[in-house]
């Protein structure tokens, strides 16, 4: 008796549900983008390149213009993605697209990194929720903060990360309520960091007032530029153009997940029309934020305290401070000048338990919290003696960060899901609960791969995040911006290389406007890919004389994950092609319902 060919896909059809409206699809974007990035990344790219007040143009920082530059690809290429995953609205989103439409070998790989990077960045900020109420509420507890570590940063990220994957299960809907609930909230209590930025921008002394009493009495902004100067900040000097590079990764990042919906297609209700105005109608909304935020945050800590160096540069509270949190100091420097044992080897980097122990009134017991834009917003309502609001500006800062949560995992378990189904993974992490209608073991695995994110955004153990810099902030960059690229250039190939799908969607534009569009896209996306690899030299050390040890590993994961997907594709392509299915007809198909 002949054996029977198997079907093409795992199954006949794919058990997810079309649950999601256009609010719903809207809030999955603005939940996965508004978080962490434009709270933390705002100031922790400045740290990384400080560059002098007199030199930003308009007077606004180089995030600003980062944000500027990345928000204007951000609307092109949401379009440009959101188009041509309507043509085809399947979960999945881009790896779908770029495989029907390229070629199955490029989207495969596109869409293995692009799980990587979602998964990757859902450890990253299981692990910045509760570094975020570690800092807020020591904010707001000040004078009697409660001490976290790496330790504590690590395994609370964990649990987050695993509470929230234990939820997922239980389905979209129920998932998307919780959604919900976490944007809402943290949405009303925005207007208060706002109100707090402008005061604080108005009224500069209410900062000075803030770092009193959250950072110790005799603490003020002079002392904190003062101690920046000493641990190397002015040679740390870097000019706007530099500035500029080094805060796009930054940018990008914190705009990462703009297309998520695209993910979850095969869920949303009239995916086929709706799509690109979703993402189109997010994106505007987001780049506002930020460029609002990024601006107005600076702003408070730029005017209450400057000084100039001898070229005549003006520093203030806001390098300093972004400097101390993030930067490259000179600690052997810093703890010298604070009058503590100097010896880093035992005491560590940046630690601020031990620069508590200075005999200078203006450092003994210093409460030090690292600097978010949300932290700035706290300072100030403690300078005006508005303590409530440190503990509203606490709770939404927070929240803020735990609702970018669920949409990575989203977009990391649907990317995984459809690969499944394609036969291109393991056919087990196709399934879909009846009951839940949600992908159980896609959701697992991308909880698993979590876990070395956690410990590169923890710092646990201590180096962690410079031996895993491919699953850090410019890591993760780097595999999304790959993936963006070739996803807005399935868009603008579609009407050439897929016609009979291009005349079948629903969003009608011209031939050359949809080739216009992507390939402009495409450009976006390169460009961003392009500053990425440029600004990662980490990459680069296995072929270089002279590298660092945490470089040559970071390499070789970064150069692994590409390999492992290499390897991936060949085994399931040679496993299907062998069992009898058609391969090449499975690749021109779209995946059912």
């Amino acid at each position: 008796m002949a054996s029977r060919k198997p079907a093409l896909f795992a199954r006949e059809a794919t058990g997810l549900v079309r649950e999601i409206g256009f609010t719903l699809g809207v809030i999955i974007i603005l939940s996965h983008v508004i978080g962490l990035g434009w709270q933390k990344r705002a100031f922790e790219f400045v740290g990384k390149a400080p560059m002098p007040t007199n030199e930003m143009p308009l007077g606004l920082p180089a995030m600003f213009w980062a944000f500027l530059v990345c928000g204007i690809i951000v609307l092109i290429t949401g379009y440009a993605a959101g188009y041509v995953a309507a043509a085809m609205p399947r979960s999945g989103g881009g790896y779908v697209t770029i495989s029907r439409v390229i070629h199955p070998s490029i989207g495969y790989i596109a869409g293995w990194l692009m799980f990587l990077a979602e998964a990757f960045s859902y450890g990253l900020i299981g692990v910045a929720v509760f570094e975020g109420i570690s800092i807020f509420y020591n904010i707001a507890l000040a004078p009697y903060p409660i001490p976290f570590g790496p330790m504590e940063w690590f395994i609370g990220g964990l649990i987050i990360v695993w509470i929230f994957a234990i939820i997922a299960l239980l389905g979209t809907k129920l998932y998307g309520r919780l959604l919900e609930v976490i944007f809402y909230i943290p949405a009303v209590i925005t207007i208060i960091f706002f109100a707090m930025w402008v005061a604080g921008a108005m009224n500069p002394s209410l900062v000075e007032e803030g770092v009193k009493s959250v950072m110790g009495t005799n603490v003020t902004p002079k002392s904190i530029i003062d101690l920046a100067i000493a641990g190397g900040m002015l040679k740390a000097k870097t000019g706007f153009f530099s500035a500029f590079s080094i805060a796009m990764g930054g940018a990008f990042w914190a705009y990462m997940g703009w297309y998520a919906t695209t993910f979850v297609a095969g869920e949303v209700k009239e995916a086929n029309k709706k799509l690109p105005k979703v993402l189109l109608f997010a994106g505007l909304i987001i780049m506002i934020v930020y460029l609002l935020a990024s601006s107005l945050s600076a702003f408070p800590t730029m005017k209450v305290e400057t000084v100039k160096d001898a070229e005549n540069n003006e520093w203030s509270f806001y390098q300093a401070y972004s400097f101390l949190s993030y930067g490259k100091v000179n600690w052997t420097a810093v703890y010298e000048y604070v009058g503590v044992p100097s010896n880093v080897t035992k005491y560590g980097e940046g630690n601020w338990t031990h620069i508590k122990q200075s005999p200078k009134p203006e450092f003994k017991g210093i409460n030090f919290q690292p600097a978010w834009s949300t932290g700035i917003a706290s300072i100030i309502a403690r300078g005006m003696n508005l303590g409530i609001l440190s503990w509203l500006i606490a709770l939404g800062g927070v929240l803020w960060v735990a609702n970018d949560i669920p949409p990575f995992l989203l977009v990391a378990s649907r990317t995984f899901f459809a690969m499944s189904f394609d036969r291109m993974m393991p056919e087990k992490f196709s399934y879909v609960s009846e009951r839940w209608h949600a992908p159980v073991w896609s959701i697992i695995v991308t909880a698993v791969f979590a876990i070395p994110a956690c410990m590169a955004e923890a710092k646990f153990p201590a180096g962690a995040d410079q031996y895993l810099a491919f699953a850090g902030v410019v890591g993760t960059d780097i595999f999304d911006a790959f993936f963006l690229t070739m996803f807005c250039a399935s868009c603008m190939l579609l009407p050439l290389e897929r016609k009979e799908i291009y005349d079948r969607a629903a969003v009608k534009h011209s031939i050359g406007a949809v080739t216009t569009l992507g390939f402009i896209a495409t450009l976006g996306g390169a460009f961003c890919f392009y500053i990425f690899i440029k600004e990662s030299s980490w990459i680069w050390s296995l072929f270089t004389t002279g590298a660092e040890i945490a470089d040559i590993i970071s390499a070789i994961g970064f150069f692994g994950c590409i390999i492992v997907g290499i390897l991936l594709y060949v085994y399931y392509m040679y496993r299907n092609t062998t069992r009898g299915v058609d391969m090449r007809t499975l690749y021109l198909s779209i995946p059912p319902e």
